[in-house]
């Protein structure tokens, strides 16, 4: 078989995600199929005039594979999902799909997917900056999540601890240009500061999870940022909430994060599209 990776970060360097699309080589070549990464600024695609899906890398005709997987991050562009919905009007098997990954990035448009769908979320509030912090205090409550719409492995996201450092958080955002977009202003689980639960989903189960704890006292807990993972029995209540999240953005590969809470598990806002 051949499947093309679609990866837009170093291949060969020390870090982790480097080591990951090695593997997939690996792995993938060792079972017997062609297996190629490509960056998504080497691809020219054609249509129309009588051109069947024509297909350039690095300016030189390629025939289509069988299958295109991608490892793309928040800061994917239009060119990336252009790709792959491309290839998924060619015959192409997607995985995930281009409307699938871009919900997903999209914290607001995930939010409100996840919400319709009745899968536990946090309490969660959009507005531009600068807001009203009197009204964040009543209707959410401090400490209080500040996150951008777009962001990855921890990226654009702070914990405001009252009225006042929320007012000098969304003041930052204002300054570096952040008042055009809405912002998310979200519940705080104290009860799940510094950890969290990330499910490994593939189709409609659950294979693996681990729990992901922060060891340098922040309420984050990314890996990317420090934070250690060990792994954890699937239960069927991480079962049902993992499963529920992917198949509500029809999400094929992915990894879903669940927050503690004293009555068990919440979806996390954040899913991460892995790929192995």
């Amino acid at each position: 078989m051949k499947i093309w990776f679609l990866w837009d970060r170093e291949r060969d360097g020390p870090e982790s995600e480097s080591y990951e699309c090695q593997r997939f080589v690996e792995v993938g070549r060792a079972r017997g199929h062609d297996v190629r990464i490509y960056d998504p600024v080497q691809f020219k695609i054609m249509c129309g005039g009588g051109a069947a899906g024509t297909i350039f890398i690095d300016g030189k005709p390629e025939a289509k594979p069988d299958a295109i997987m991608t490892r793309l991050i928040a800061t994917q562009t239009y060119l990336s999902l252009a790709i792959l919905r491309h290839m998924a009007r060619n015959g192409v098997t997607v995985i995930n799909r281009a409307k699938s990954i871009d919900q997903s990035f999209d914290k607001l448009r995930c939010m409100q997917i996840l919400s319709e769908k009745n899968v536990p979320v946090p309490k969660t509030m959009f507005s531009k900056c600068p807001v009203n912090a009197d009204l964040i205090k009543e209707q959410i409550g401090f400490p209080v999540v500040v996150k951008t719409l777009n962001g990855a492995q921890g990226g654009g996201v702070y914990l405001s601890e009252n009225p006042d450092n929320l007012r000098d958080i969304t003041g930052l955002l204002v300054h570096q240009g952040m008042d055009k977009s809405p912002v998310l202003f979200q519940e705080f689980i104290e009860f799940s500061r510094g950890r969290d639960i990330r499910a490994f989903v593939v189709g409609k189960k659950v294979l693996a999870c681990m729990e992901r704890k922060a060891t340098d006292g922040s309420f984050k807990s990314n890996i990317t940022r420090g934070g250690v993972g060990t792994p954890v029995a699937v239960t069927p209540e991480i079962e049902k909430i993992a499963v529920s999240t992917s198949e509500a953005l029809d999400l094929e590969i992915a990894g879903i994060d669940l927050l503690y809470t004293k009555d068990g598990f919440q979806d996390w806002h954040g899913l991460a599209i892995l790929l192995f």
